[in-house]
């Protein structure tokens, strides 16, 4: 047997056949037809579609014939390729070349055989179109063209099928970078969503797997360390393969566990920003340990994310069904700058969330503290104003008794006692005002106010006092078309606070000025002594809370708060507060307020006072109290009024059963109470048809603003604080035994 000879360009021409990507493919039913009309045309039982491999001949198309494949060394087409043209044996017994040849001795008994070359690419013989028969016979120039002309089908189909494989790789590819653009894009627009969700990083594994037909997937971000970086998972594939391992899967996910080992395929890239591809994981130099137990691997890509030069994580695949080239690598690049900057923005939100995390735990904390404050000032105003109602109320009607009169010395005593107890008073509201300021619940009634009235209504009510320490006013009242936007209460506490101490801390016989500056778009307000004055250096200090600049053990009595509710009150209405002074030559404190619109309308006229009438006779009043000291007050006090019937209980539960036999004109409550306090006391009587209708106001020495407002809320008809004002609680006990009279008040 003569075995076929190589031809020249054997590696262009194998290299022609493997372009073809035909070899080893499913049967093709164009292929098929091809070969069954050749079996027609030619009469033959056997009719082949026949490439030349390197080592065998392979049939596309194998009509007539069991097998698919030959030796090469036997094959007849080969020696068609070799000489690069058609090929015809009318009778094999009779050729030396293949008269011995195994396919002639034995099946399929070769004794015909006629091949034409397919040169489908770049004129490289490949294979041939052949027909067989199992008996000797002619072949005439006909039958070689025909046969040559169903070649050129044959070229055809594999040309065809070249492209096919061609446009579904170009599909595929296409469907694989629509999927790669839609993982970025979502990535990006959805970036909020996934975040809030917690699922950002196992949409990027979940892609990443997806992308690169992959068993398994991880990615982490990089953490330094002292050390080496460190890799904290945040997405990764589940390996487990027994308890523990699915124990220490559940660390990675968690984030408690980091990989901190640098010798491994996933370390050299965490570590050292290496990429490792490698198709054979068990024998690659830098490969860790696996565990027994542990899923084979067969492939592996670890690849870093850089941002810059700042190496941030990476992410890895395993057991990829694409080939890990560098191919991949490129095509994946989008990928990998995405993750950078996503994980740029998990940072930063990270970051963010921490600083917000923090926030809001002070914030917690501070309103925690805020309001411990608060319950701190409502009990402190509650128990101190408690014992000054008895001191001042007790003081004043001592002071005003008609009955017993004071003598000289007894009046000065009592009165300094009631100086002393209205100082402590003003004491307990200042720092009630401080804190309402620090906590921002000083409510302001911003309005367009004509300066002349508030700055009028302050100079007279101090001008006695003025008058009394020997310090002289001197001041011309503003211009009466002057506005300016505040709150008319606070402007006048504002200017008796610094009149006040300018009386205060004058020198013996001084003098005040007070001017009045209108500039562009506010008013400057001066108020200026001549006492002591100030160093600059501790002009800073006046303004703190308690500090009184060492006056603490002389005769002046004070609190250190009061300028610094001032300046609080003065910034809280858009304006400025200073002080210029030296030793010596007095001390001048001003303020500013933004001036309002010039057609702004005047202040409304103050509220109108109560016009006390003396109540009528045989109207009984009810008072709830358990303070003994408060019970004997409240006697004086209905004695020095008169012709009012003045009924005590000492529990909201006795006041009840008296209202039910007795209906008072007015029911005064305290609000702390043994037993049923006063707000379930009010509540039971607008329960009961009997007492619904009876007026109540509430006497209580919690006389935050809150207090007041919750006590009116829940259905008194007045709020009376602790210490007493003998004139308010007059005028109310007035009113409501007028309108009991059916008398307007």
């Amino acid at each position: 047997m003569h075995a076929p000879d190589t031809p020249h360009n054997e590696t262009q021409r194998l290299a022609a056949l493997h372009t073809l990507q035909v070899l080893d493919t499913p049967q093709d039913t164009a292929f098929e037809r091809l070969t069954q009309l050749a079996r027609d045309l030619f009469d033959v039982p056997i009719a082949l579609v026949s490439l030349v491999d390197k080592e065998r001949q392979w049939f596309k198309s194998h009509l007539g014939l069991d097998v698919c494949e030959t030796n090469r060394a036997f094959s007849f087409c080969a020696h068609a390729i070799a000489h690069d043209a058609p090929l015809m044996i009318a009778d094999t017994h009779k050729d030396e070349r293949f008269a011995d040849n195994p396919l002639v001795i034995d099946s399929p008994r070769i004794r015909f055989y006629a091949g034409y070359p397919l040169r489908p690419l770049d004129d490289m013989a490949i294979g041939t179109l052949c027909i067989i028969d199992q008996k000797p016979r002619q072949f005439s120039e006909r039958d070689l063209k025909l046969l040559g002309s169903l070649a050129g089908q044959a070229e055809e189909l594999l040309r065809l099928h070249k492209l096919q494989l061609e446009l579904t790789h170009t599909a595929h590819q296409m469907h694989k970078e629509q999927k790669l653009l839609k993982v970025l894009h979502q990535g990006i627009t959805d970036y909020p969503a996934l975040m809030s969700g917690k699922q950002l990083w196992l949409f990027l594994m979940e892609a990443l797997r997806e992308l690169t037909d992959s068993d398994y997937a991880l990615i982490g971000e990089v953490l330094p360390t002292n050390t080496t970086n460190a890799l904290k998972i945040h997405a990764i594939t589940d390996l487990s393969w027994s308890e523990e391992s699915r124990h220490l899967m559940g660390r990675l996910r968690s984030g408690d566990m980091t990989l901190t080992n640098p010798k491994s395929l996933l370390g050299n890239v965490f570590a050292y920003g290496e990429v490792i591809m490698t198709n054979d994981v068990y024998n690659h130099v830098k490969r860790g340990g696996f565990p027994p137990g542990h899923p084979p691997l067969h492939n592996y890509l670890g690849v870093p994310i850089f941002s810059g030069e700042r190496l941030i994580g990476m992410y890895a695949i395993a057991n990829s069904k694409q080939p890990l080239n560098q191919a991949l690598l490129d095509w994946l690049q989008p990928f990998t700058d995405t993750c950078a900057l996503l994980i740029n923005l998990y940072s930063q939100m990270a970051e963010r969330e921490q600083v917000m995390g923090d926030l809001a735990a002070a914030r917690d904390q501070a309103e925690t503290a805020s309001r411990a404050k608060s319950e701190f000032l409502s009990s402190m105003s509650h128990e101190l104003r408690t014992p000054l109602n008895a001191i001042i109320g007790f003081a004043q009607i001592l002071t005003n008794s008609r009955r017993e009169p004071l003598g000289d010395k007894q009046h000065r005593q009592v009165s300094q006692i009631e100086r002393s107890g209205q100082h402590l008073l003003s004491l307990i509201n200042e720092v009630l005002d401080l804190a309402k300021i620090e906590a921002g619940h000083m409510t302001l009634s911003i309005e367009p106010i004509i300066l002349a009235n508030v700055f009028n209504d302050a100079c007279s009510t101090l001008e006695a006092s003025a008058e009394a320490a020997g310090i002289r006013f001197r001041y011309t009242s503003p211009n009466d078309q002057w506005q300016v936007n505040a709150d008319y209460t606070r402007t006048k506490q504002i200017l008796l606070n610094l009149l006040s101490n300018a009386i205060k801390y004058n020198s013996p016989n001084g003098s005040i000025d007070i001017t009045v500056a209108h500039l562009v778009d506010h008013v400057r307000i001066s108020v200026t002594d001549t006492g002591p004055g100030i160093a600059p250096e501790r002009q800073h200090e006046l303004f703190e809370p308690f500090n009184r600049l060492d006056a603490e053990g002389g005769s002046i009595e004070g609190s250190g708060i009061g300028l610094a509710i001032t300046r609080e009150l003065v910034e809280r209405m858009n304006g400025e507060m200073g002080v210029d002074s030296q030793p010596g030559h007095g001390a001048t404190f001003w303020f500013t307020l933004p001036t309002a619109n010039a057609d702004a309308t005047a202040d409304e006229a103050p509220p109108p006072h109560w016009t006390h009438t003396q109540p009528s006779n045989a109207f009984m009043l009810l008072y709830i109290e358990d303070n003994p000291a408060n019970q004997r007050l409240m006697e004086d006090i209905i004695e020095e009024i008169g012709d009012i019937k003045l009924q005590i209980a000492p529990s909201a539960e006795i006041g009840l059963e008296i209202m039910r036999h007795c209906s008072p004109a007015l029911v005064l409550m305290d609000i702390h109470l043994p037993g049923m306090n006063g707000y379930q006391a009010l509540e039971a009587m607008r329960r009961d048809p009997q007492l619904q209708t009876l007026p109540v106001a509430a006497l209580s020495a919690n006389a935050m603003p809150g207090d007041i407002k919750r006590g009116l809320e829940a259905g008194f008809n007045a709020y009376l604080t602790k210490p007493l004002e003998l004139d308010k609680l007059k005028a109310t006990i007035a009113q409501f035994i007028q309108t009991a009279s059916g008398k307007e008040p």
